[in-house]
């Protein structure tokens, strides 16, 4: 990160009218800068994200409110010059939501360039950024109910804050804040407990939701009051969770040394099935001979010629 004096002045030892730096701790961007004409009353800073203008503010604050911050920087002459910036969660593009750095830059109005550096990483753009959608930031997981609570955890996925500002939210009632009552030392994981109400809860489904401050949803946990009728697409679910867990059982009992045993019998009865057809192939076409010859009609015998013998002369003639 390198810092630059807004005019020529710091080059001969002067004390620089803007000076910026980034805080970590608080996840912005802070300084002060002087306008060199003193007609002006305060002066302008813009924010630059890769060569991009995504924020501006009047330098107009208390140096004193950031003396401990600030501390290493040459105080300047004008007490009420200092600035915070923050990045606008509505300025990111899809393109720096990744692992490549991106260049940060403070400037004033007059062009002069305050601060110049690189962003690494995902985790440092989103700590600087106002309002980062919390699904980028956390990621909720349940672990079930007990003892009239519903225990989960919030795993910060890049470190960005230590205590996460969640809210909890049962059905369509008011969000309530998330309470922790246990973090890990590096602040990757928070544990929560929400107590579950029986008279918040209704027949039927119920929904307990962990949003962000905005209201983004973020996570839900279902859960049924009373008895509860399966319909078609859960009978379907059901019915095919089944059937994957028979395959899943199926493939990983199977013995390896019995498996030229399975395909020898495989073979055989493969055979022995071919047989059979083959057998009854042979009777159906014995049947239908038979038929065939049993229904033919049998030759009558064929006629002798009658055999004549004299015929007696008509009467009158000898």
């Amino acid at each position: 990160m390198t810092s630059n004096d807004a005019n020529d002045s710091a080059a001969i030892g002067a004390v620089p009218l803007a000076q910026a730096r980034i805080d970590w701790g608080h996840g912005r961007v802070i300084g002060f800068s002087v306008p060199a004409d003193d007609a002006l009353a305060f002066d302008v800073v813009q924010l630059w994200l890769d060569g991009r203008c995504v924020a501006s503010a009047v330098a107009n604050l208390s140096v004193f409110d950031f003396a401990r911050d600030l501390a290493g920087l040459h105080l300047p002459s004008r007490e009420h010059s200092a600035f915070e910036l923050r990045i606008p969660q509505a300025a990111l593009l899809p393109g720096q939501i990744g692992t490549a750095p991106v260049s940060l830059e403070v400037r004033t109005t007059r062009g002069a360039s305050v601060l110049s550096t690189s962003v690494q990483g995902l985790h440092e753009l989103l700590r600087l950024t106002d309002g980062a959608p919390v699904d980028l930031l956390y990621e909720v997981r349940f672990h079930g109910l007990a003892g009239g609570a519903l225990q989960g955890c919030i795993i910060n996925l890049h470190r960005v804050s230590q205590r996460p500002a969640l809210l909890s939210q049962v059905n369509d009632q008011g969000p309530e804040p998330l309470a922790f009552y246990e973090s890990a030392a590096d602040g990757s994981v928070h544990h929560f407990a929400i107590p579950v109400r029986t008279d918040r809860l209704i027949d039927g489904s119920n929904s307990v939701r962990v949003v962000g401050p905005d209201g983004q949803p973020l996570g839900s946990y279902p859960i049924q009051v009373g008895v509860a009728a399966l319909g078609d697409s859960e009978r379907k679910l059901v019915a095919l969770e089944a059937e994957v867990a028979f395959l899943k059982r199926l493939v990983l009992t199977q013995n390896p040394e019995a498996l030229p045993a399975r395909l020898a019998l495989l073979k055989s009865e493969i055979v022995n099935i071919c047989s059979e057809m083959l057998t009854l192939q042979r009777t159906n076409f014995e049947r239908e001979w038979l038929a065939q010859v049993a229904g033919t009609p049998p030759v009558p015998p064929a006629k002798s010629p009658a055999v004549r013998g004299p015929q007696p002369a008509p009467a009158g003639k000898p």
